[in-house]
């Protein structure tokens, strides 16, 4: 009987120590999943804000590409209103009746025909419309009392004088252009206020 004692005390222990190792065992495997469900409160929290940021900041980069379109297609539209004045102007002095024609170009090339001989080169089209002897007038309106050789050129208005390699442009798109380039700024805050 005494084996049976020590046998039944062996696995009363053996039980106890069995209860004892489980019962550690499932307090460890619960503190263990108390902290994956932390760790996994905390990377979706994370997630979370990320996925946010990262939202807010695209949002924010479509936000500026979006102003910068509208201001991209503002300033276009203020420039196409801008080279629309100026076009207007190029086709009111290529309409002009002859005698303020004449004068248009002459008073141009006023301080230019003062140097001395020079070649001037009209546009074909104010040839065409005005006769040849458009070149005579411009020169008796202008000061130059020198020999003037006469030539005819493809742009669209004006003249240009050459002498030697002097070249001094006075063709409609040209006068334009530099007016252009000076008023362009005062122009915009007069028709964009």
């Amino acid at each position: 009987m005494p084996d049976n004692k020590i046998r039944d005390k062996i696995l009363r222990d053996a039980r106890d120590d069995a209860k004892k190792i489980v019962d550690e065992a499932k307090k460890r495997i619960e503190e263990i999943l108390k902290e994956a469900e932390e760790n996994v409160r905390e990377i979706t929290e994370d997630t979370k804000r990320m996925a946010e940021d990262a939202a807010s900041r695209e949002l924010e980069r479509k936000l500026s590409e979006a102003r910068m379109e509208k201001r991209k297609a503002i300033l276009e539209k203020k420039r196409g209103i801008i080279d629309a004045v100026f076009e207007n102007a190029k086709e009111r002095i290529l309409s002009l009746k002859r005698q303020e024609y004449i004068g248009f170009i002459s008073d141009i090339i006023a301080d230019e025909t003062k140097k001395g001989d020079f070649e001037l080169v009209l546009a074909e089209d104010d040839v065409k419309r005005f006769g040849k002897t458009v070149f005579e007038e411009i020169v008796g309106k202008s000061v130059c009392k020198a020999k003037v050789i006469f030539e005819t050129g493809t742009f669209t208005g004006g003249c240009i004088l050459k002498k030697e390699k002097y070249e001094y442009n006075a063709t409609v798109d040209t006068i334009l252009e530099r007016v252009k380039e000076k008023l362009e700024t005062k122009l915009a805050k007069i028709l964009f206020k």
